[in-house]
């Protein structure tokens, strides 16, 4: 659980970052090009995630019947990345839905204004 908040802290201090660095270049790049395409980009990352993990699954899977070593902490991780990411899916849907509605008209870049 400390490692998920770790985790999660390590993300909210990247995304500040992100925005400083952004405003401070006056760029409109969020808007353009990373709001519209944001869920898109997570599902790829999803998808790209699924298929490393299945690789290293059958590898593991071949050490496993090589050596008799269950690696069951491995398979925690990997649904634990799993359930991350499909979290972060939807947590981009529903932020796309929040950036595109008509009842909140928010700028993106005016959030930190």
């Amino acid at each position: 659980m400390l490692l998920l908040l770790r985790n999660i802290a390590a993300y909210v201090i990247c995304a500040i970052a992100s925005v400083a660095i952004v405003r401070w270049l006056q760029s409109s790049v969020v808007e353009d090009v990373l709001l519209p395409n944001l869920t898109t980009i997570v599902l790829a990352l999803l998808a790209i995630n699924v298929q490393t993990t299945a690789v290293v699954a059958v590898k593991l899977r071949e050490i496993s019947d090589k050596s008799w070593y269950k690696f069951s902490k491995s398979i925690s991780e990997f649904r634990v990345a799993f359930y991350e990411q499909a979290g972060l899916f939807v947590l981009s849907m529903a932020l796309s839905a929040v950036f595109k509605s008509t009842v909140f008209a928010i700028d993106a870049l005016d959030l930190w204004s």
